[in-house]
Protein backbone atom coordinates (compact mmCIF):
# COMPACT_ATOMS: atom_id res chain seq x y z
CA UNK A 1 0.00 0.00 0.00
CA UNK A 2 2.90 2.52 0.71
CA UNK A 3 4.03 1.73 -2.76
CA UNK A 4 0.90 2.11 -4.37
CA UNK A 5 0.31 5.59 -2.37
CA UNK A 6 4.04 7.09 -3.51
CA UNK A 7 3.08 6.06 -7.11
CA UNK A 8 -0.38 8.00 -6.76
CA UNK A 9 1.59 11.16 -5.15
CA UNK A 10 4.16 11.28 -8.15
CA UNK A 11 1.27 11.05 -10.80
CA UNK A 12 -0.29 14.26 -9.00
CA UNK A 13 0.17 17.38 -10.71
CA UNK A 14 -2.51 19.48 -9.00
CA UNK A 15 -1.68 20.69 -5.24
CA UNK A 16 -3.35 22.92 -3.28
CA UNK A 17 -4.15 24.22 -0.02
CA UNK A 18 -6.36 26.88 1.73
CA UNK A 19 -5.21 29.37 4.31
CA UNK A 20 -6.94 31.59 7.04
CA UNK A 21 -6.17 34.61 9.66
CA UNK A 22 -6.52 38.04 10.74
CA UNK A 23 -6.02 40.68 7.92
CA UNK A 24 -5.92 44.59 8.12
CA UNK A 25 -9.65 44.85 8.63
CA UNK A 26 -11.46 41.37 9.16
CA UNK A 27 -11.07 38.68 12.19
CA UNK A 28 -10.54 35.93 9.67
CA UNK A 29 -9.86 36.25 5.76
CA UNK A 30 -9.06 33.37 3.49
CA UNK A 31 -7.54 32.51 0.48
CA UNK A 32 -7.29 28.87 -1.86
CA UNK A 33 -4.18 28.58 -3.51
CA UNK A 34 -3.75 25.60 -6.38
CA UNK A 35 -0.42 24.53 -8.58
CA UNK A 36 -0.37 22.92 -11.30
CA UNK A 37 3.34 21.57 -11.64
CA UNK A 38 2.11 20.59 -15.24
CA UNK A 39 -0.06 23.19 -16.83
CA UNK A 40 1.63 25.91 -18.83
CA UNK A 41 2.48 29.01 -16.34
CA UNK A 42 -0.15 31.60 -15.59
CA UNK A 43 -1.14 32.91 -12.31
CA UNK A 44 -5.15 33.45 -12.35
CA UNK A 45 -6.67 36.23 -9.28
CA UNK A 46 -9.67 35.16 -8.40
CA UNK A 47 -12.57 36.91 -6.52
CA UNK A 48 -14.34 35.51 -3.34
CA UNK A 49 -17.37 34.77 -6.31
CA UNK A 50 -15.04 32.57 -8.11
CA UNK A 51 -15.22 35.10 -10.98
CA UNK A 52 -11.78 35.99 -12.76
CA UNK A 53 -10.36 39.15 -11.43
CA UNK A 54 -6.84 39.58 -13.54
CA UNK A 55 -4.84 36.80 -14.73
CA UNK A 56 -0.85 36.76 -15.77
CA UNK A 57 -1.05 36.25 -19.27
CA UNK A 58 -3.30 39.17 -20.08
CA UNK A 59 -2.48 42.38 -20.12
CA UNK A 60 -5.51 44.34 -20.72
CA UNK A 61 -7.12 41.89 -17.74
CA UNK A 62 -5.03 43.85 -15.16
CA UNK A 63 -4.94 47.34 -17.57
CA UNK A 64 -8.65 47.27 -16.54
CA UNK A 65 -8.53 46.95 -12.92
CA UNK A 66 -8.49 49.90 -10.39
CA UNK A 67 -5.84 50.99 -7.81
CA UNK A 68 -6.71 51.18 -4.31
CA UNK A 69 -4.27 52.01 -1.28
CA UNK A 70 -5.51 52.28 2.43
CA UNK A 71 -1.65 50.80 4.29
CA UNK A 72 -2.16 47.78 0.98
CA UNK A 73 -1.91 47.53 -2.12
CA UNK A 74 -6.10 46.54 -3.60
CA UNK A 75 -7.16 45.81 -7.33
CA UNK A 76 -10.77 46.15 -7.89
CA UNK A 77 -13.16 45.85 -10.80
CA UNK A 78 -15.47 48.32 -9.25
CA UNK A 79 -16.41 49.18 -5.32
CA UNK A 80 -17.72 46.25 -4.09
CA UNK A 81 -15.66 43.85 -6.44
CA UNK A 82 -11.86 43.43 -5.16
CA UNK A 83 -8.82 42.05 -3.69
CA UNK A 84 -6.77 43.80 -0.92
CA UNK A 85 -3.29 43.02 0.88
CA UNK A 86 -1.56 41.47 -2.11
CA UNK A 87 1.84 42.65 -1.48
CA UNK A 88 2.89 40.23 0.79
CA UNK A 89 1.88 37.02 -1.22
CA UNK A 90 2.52 38.33 -4.71
CA UNK A 91 6.93 38.50 -4.36
CA UNK A 92 6.75 34.83 -4.17
CA UNK A 93 5.37 33.96 -6.89
CA UNK A 94 8.40 35.33 -8.31
CA UNK A 95 10.40 32.13 -7.37
CA UNK A 96 8.22 29.56 -9.81
CA UNK A 97 7.52 31.76 -13.17
CA UNK A 98 7.34 28.28 -15.14
CA UNK A 99 4.41 27.45 -12.79
CA UNK A 100 0.11 27.93 -12.93
CA UNK A 101 -1.09 29.16 -10.22
CA UNK A 102 -4.59 30.16 -9.56
CA UNK A 103 -5.14 32.15 -6.22
CA UNK A 104 -8.96 32.62 -5.34
CA UNK A 105 -9.58 34.75 -2.34
CA UNK A 106 -12.00 33.85 0.30
CA UNK A 107 -12.56 37.04 1.44
CA UNK A 108 -12.11 41.14 0.28
CA UNK A 109 -8.69 41.03 1.74
CA UNK A 110 -5.97 38.29 1.88
CA UNK A 111 -4.87 36.83 5.30
CA UNK A 112 -2.11 39.30 7.16
CA UNK A 113 -0.04 36.39 8.69
CA UNK A 114 2.26 37.04 10.55
CA UNK A 115 2.55 40.83 8.21
CA UNK A 116 6.13 39.05 6.15
CA UNK A 117 5.98 36.87 2.67
CA UNK A 118 7.64 34.47 4.70
CA UNK A 119 4.82 31.96 5.47
CA UNK A 120 3.72 32.72 2.53
CA UNK A 121 6.67 31.23 1.03
CA UNK A 122 6.33 28.06 3.30
CA UNK A 123 2.70 27.52 1.89
CA UNK A 124 3.91 27.87 -1.66
CA UNK A 125 6.90 25.90 -1.66
CA UNK A 126 4.77 22.96 0.18
CA UNK A 127 2.58 23.15 -3.25
CA UNK A 128 5.37 24.23 -5.59
CA UNK A 129 8.65 22.06 -4.74
CA UNK A 130 11.98 24.09 -5.11
CA UNK A 131 12.14 27.02 -6.30
CA UNK A 132 12.90 28.00 -10.33
CA UNK A 133 15.48 30.82 -11.64
CA UNK A 134 14.14 33.95 -11.55
CA UNK A 135 12.97 35.50 -14.58
CA UNK A 136 14.25 39.45 -15.46
CA UNK A 137 13.29 41.83 -18.28
CA UNK A 138 14.72 45.02 -19.51
CA UNK A 139 13.80 48.58 -18.35
CA UNK A 140 15.59 51.12 -20.44
CA UNK A 141 14.75 53.87 -18.39
CA UNK A 142 15.97 56.92 -16.27
CA UNK A 143 13.33 58.88 -14.15
CA UNK A 144 12.40 60.80 -11.24
CA UNK A 145 9.62 61.29 -9.61
CA UNK A 146 9.28 63.51 -6.53
CA UNK A 147 6.05 63.12 -4.09
CA UNK A 148 5.53 64.62 -1.19
CA UNK A 149 8.20 64.28 1.63
CA UNK A 150 9.88 61.50 -0.93
CA UNK A 151 11.22 60.62 -4.47
CA UNK A 152 12.16 57.46 -6.50
CA UNK A 153 14.71 57.33 -9.24
CA UNK A 154 15.30 54.41 -11.54
CA UNK A 155 18.15 53.75 -14.07
CA UNK A 156 19.06 50.73 -16.13
CA UNK A 157 20.71 47.77 -14.29
CA UNK A 158 22.05 44.25 -14.65
CA UNK A 159 19.43 42.80 -12.37
CA UNK A 160 16.87 44.50 -9.51
CA UNK A 161 18.76 46.78 -6.93
CA UNK A 162 17.10 48.80 -4.44
CA UNK A 163 17.79 51.82 -1.98
CA UNK A 164 15.42 52.29 0.14
CA UNK A 165 15.12 54.82 3.12
CA UNK A 166 12.64 56.45 5.16
CA UNK A 167 12.25 58.84 8.00
CA UNK A 168 9.29 59.23 10.50
CA UNK A 169 9.82 62.34 12.68
CA UNK A 170 13.64 62.02 14.08
CA UNK A 171 13.84 58.27 12.99
CA UNK A 172 15.43 57.05 9.95
CA UNK A 173 16.24 53.67 8.43
CA UNK A 174 17.65 52.41 5.27
CA UNK A 175 18.42 49.11 3.14
CA UNK A 176 19.98 48.26 0.06
CA UNK A 177 19.69 44.36 -1.77
CA UNK A 178 20.54 43.37 -5.51
CA UNK A 179 18.22 40.71 -6.55
CA UNK A 180 20.08 38.04 -8.66
CA UNK A 181 18.73 34.44 -7.85
CA UNK A 182 16.13 32.98 -5.38
CA UNK A 183 18.12 32.94 -2.43
CA UNK A 184 18.78 36.98 -2.62
CA UNK A 185 14.41 37.27 -3.13
CA UNK A 186 14.11 34.55 0.46
CA UNK A 187 16.76 36.71 2.72
CA UNK A 188 14.20 39.41 2.26
CA UNK A 189 10.87 37.39 3.28
CA UNK A 190 10.63 37.63 7.22
CA UNK A 191 10.65 41.50 7.47
CA UNK A 192 7.50 42.64 8.93
CA UNK A 193 5.09 45.52 8.30
CA UNK A 194 5.54 47.98 11.15
CA UNK A 195 3.33 51.01 11.93
CA UNK A 196 3.95 53.72 14.64
CA UNK A 197 1.99 53.88 17.58
CA UNK A 198 0.74 57.04 16.50
CA UNK A 199 -0.44 56.61 13.53
CA UNK A 200 -2.08 53.08 14.91
CA UNK A 201 -4.31 54.86 17.01
CA UNK A 202 -4.75 57.43 14.33
CA UNK A 203 -6.08 54.86 11.55
CA UNK A 204 -7.96 53.10 14.42
CA UNK A 205 -9.98 56.48 15.53
CA UNK A 206 -10.36 56.15 11.75
CA UNK A 207 -12.16 53.13 11.91
CA UNK A 208 -9.15 51.31 10.20
CA UNK A 209 -6.66 48.13 11.10
CA UNK A 210 -9.63 46.51 13.14
CA UNK A 211 -8.39 43.18 12.30
CA UNK A 212 -4.65 43.66 13.69
CA UNK A 213 -3.50 42.16 16.60
CA UNK A 214 -0.50 41.65 18.65
CA UNK A 215 0.77 38.53 15.61
CA UNK A 216 0.36 41.72 12.77
CA UNK A 217 4.03 42.87 12.73
CA UNK A 218 5.87 45.19 14.25
CA UNK A 219 4.05 47.73 16.57
CA UNK A 220 6.81 50.65 16.91
CA UNK A 221 8.03 53.86 19.10
CA UNK A 222 9.94 56.16 18.31
CA UNK A 223 12.53 57.47 20.96
CA UNK A 224 15.27 59.47 20.61
CA UNK A 225 15.79 58.67 16.72
CA UNK A 226 15.42 54.98 16.98
CA UNK A 227 12.61 52.84 16.53
CA UNK A 228 11.81 50.64 19.14
CA UNK A 229 9.27 47.80 18.81
CA UNK A 230 6.63 47.52 21.30
CA UNK A 231 5.20 44.46 19.66
CA UNK A 232 6.97 42.24 17.78
CA UNK A 233 10.38 42.57 19.44
CA UNK A 234 13.20 41.63 18.73
CA UNK A 235 13.43 42.39 15.30
CA UNK A 236 14.35 39.75 12.56
CA UNK A 237 16.59 41.28 11.07
CA UNK A 238 19.16 44.00 10.37
CA UNK A 239 16.43 47.33 9.41
CA UNK A 240 13.85 45.63 9.30
CA UNK A 241 11.24 47.88 8.58
CA UNK A 242 13.25 49.59 5.72
CA UNK A 243 13.65 45.53 4.56
CA UNK A 244 10.16 45.22 4.41
CA UNK A 245 9.46 48.77 2.09
CA UNK A 246 11.73 46.49 0.13
CA UNK A 247 9.85 43.56 0.05
CA UNK A 248 6.51 46.06 -0.32
CA UNK A 249 7.91 47.63 -3.56
CA UNK A 250 9.00 44.13 -5.07
CA UNK A 251 5.53 42.72 -4.34
CA UNK A 252 3.55 45.58 -5.97
CA UNK A 253 5.88 45.57 -8.77
CA UNK A 254 5.10 42.22 -9.19
CA UNK A 255 1.66 42.34 -9.30
CA UNK A 256 0.75 42.38 -12.91
CA UNK A 257 3.03 39.11 -13.28
CA UNK A 258 6.31 37.02 -11.81
CA UNK A 259 8.88 38.83 -13.56
CA UNK A 260 11.30 41.97 -12.04
CA UNK A 261 12.89 44.40 -13.63
CA UNK A 262 16.29 44.86 -14.38
CA UNK A 263 16.70 48.63 -12.47
CA UNK A 264 18.22 50.33 -9.96
CA UNK A 265 15.51 52.23 -7.63
CA UNK A 266 16.18 54.97 -5.32
CA UNK A 267 13.30 55.55 -3.09
CA UNK A 268 12.89 57.39 -0.29
CA UNK A 269 9.58 57.40 1.79
CA UNK A 270 7.42 55.41 -0.77
CA UNK A 271 4.33 53.50 -0.26
CA UNK A 272 2.25 51.83 -2.35
CA UNK A 273 1.13 54.70 -4.12
CA UNK A 274 4.21 55.44 -5.39
CA UNK A 275 5.19 52.08 -5.80
CA UNK A 276 2.02 51.98 -8.52
CA UNK A 277 3.27 54.92 -10.17
CA UNK A 278 6.60 53.67 -10.93
CA UNK A 279 4.83 49.88 -12.04
CA UNK A 280 2.87 51.93 -14.70
CA UNK A 281 5.77 52.95 -16.27
CA UNK A 282 7.00 49.35 -16.10
CA UNK A 283 3.99 47.57 -17.26
CA UNK A 284 4.63 48.00 -21.30
CA UNK A 285 8.39 46.83 -20.83
CA UNK A 286 7.24 43.73 -18.33
CA UNK A 287 4.30 42.69 -20.33
CA UNK A 288 6.69 43.54 -23.50
CA UNK A 289 9.02 41.40 -22.57
CA UNK A 290 6.68 38.83 -21.59
CA UNK A 291 7.60 36.18 -24.10
CA UNK A 292 10.97 36.88 -23.71
CA UNK A 293 12.20 37.29 -20.33
CA UNK A 294 15.91 36.20 -19.10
Amino acid sequence: MDFLREDLLMKQSVFETEIFSHSLSLKNAGVRISCDRLALPKIEWLLPSGELLWASDDADSFRRLHFLSLRSSGLFKNPEEGISLLEHLAPVFLLYPQMRFKVQALSGELPLLDGSAYPWYEAVRSLAGIPQELAFYDVPLRERLEFENGFWEISPSETLEVEYSISHSAFSDSAYCAIYDAEDLVKIFPARTFIFEEDLAKAQTAGLLSGVDAHSGLLLSERNGEACALVGAPFRQKNEPAMHKILDLIGDLSLPLPFLPKLKIRIHNGGHIAHRKLLERLLDYAFGNSSQVE
